[in-house]
């Protein structure tokens, strides 16, 4: 499952969410369409912060783009080789990953987002980003040896 999550991720972050903070230059070789989903995505749920592009919420975004988006390919990886090295990095993408959600959250329940009428359905779609990272970094947590020898699989 974490491996998938991992996996989606990549192209989620890439095409999607670094539209937040590529220069217009770079911005202007995506396809149209990508940039019409993630406009369909602001106007269909009213997400003030991918519209606004609040400067908390770009350095953020850059955080993913810049930290967690190069973790993604070595924890896809190493999920699926079943390596135990990854417990501590994982630990502090999810601990990272979660955090960064929690003014999002905030922002949507009492700053500019409280009065919107799709700010249940933000949640929802936020929350997720907390809720997942949160259980990888406590399911390793408490792993002191999250994938056991016999589980180990041979990844070339």
């Amino acid at each position: 499952m974490c491996v998938i999550w991992f996996v989606v991720h990549i192209p989620m972050t890439v095409l999607l969410d670094s539209q937040s903070v590529l220069p217009p230059h770079m911005l202007a070789m995506l396809p149209q369409q990508l940039k019409d989903l993630l406009q369909w995505h602001i106007k269909t749920n009213n997400d003030h912060l991918v519209r606004d592009n609040p400067i908390w919420f770009v350095a953020f975004v850059w955080c993913e783009v810049a930290v967690q988006l190069p973790f993604f390919f070595i924890a896809a990886y190493a999920y699926l080789a079943g390596r135990n090295w990854i417990r501590i990095p994982a630990i502090m993408y999810g601990v990272h990953a979660a955090t960064t959600v929690v003014p999002m959250l905030a922002d949507f329940y009492y700053g500019q987002g409280k009065d919107s009428p799709q700010k249940e359905l933000l949640c929802a779609i936020y929350g997720t980003y907390l809720v997942f990272p949160l259980l990888i970094a406590l399911s390793m947590a408490f792993s002191r040896i999250p994938f056991p020898a016999e589980r180990k699989k041979k990844v070339a």
